[in-house]
């Protein structure tokens, strides 16, 4: 399992890498997911935005998100709980196949 977090224009401390990985951790493991790789961007974009993408690999499914915010930890937040939204609705299909 590999997390990945970049920044592009943008410095990406010790304190918000620790928390992008954290929370992905609890939140896969939450759903009983197996986690391949992980990709998280976050970028300087105008106005003091920090814009934020979020890419999981997981064992047979692809998700991605895309957030903006004025504070990056909000923006990486929102992303993940709509990541964790796709996966709900992921899982609910796979439920309803059986």
């Amino acid at each position: 399992m590999v997390i990945q977090v970049i920044g592009q224009s943008f410095d990406v401390g010790e304190s918000l890498t620790e928390h992008v990985k954290s929370t992905i951790e609890k939140k896969i493991s939450k759903y009983n997911q197996e986690l391949i790789g992980a990709n998280v961007v976050f970028t300087q974009a105008p106005h003091k935005k920090v814009n934020t993408s979020i890419k999981l690999q997981l064992k047979g499914l692809d998700l991605f998100a895309k957030s903006d915010d004025d504070d990056a930890y909000l923006a990486f937040n929102s992303a993940m709980a709509d990541v964790e939204t796709q996966l709900l609705k992921n899982m609910e299909k796979i439920k309803s196949h059986k």
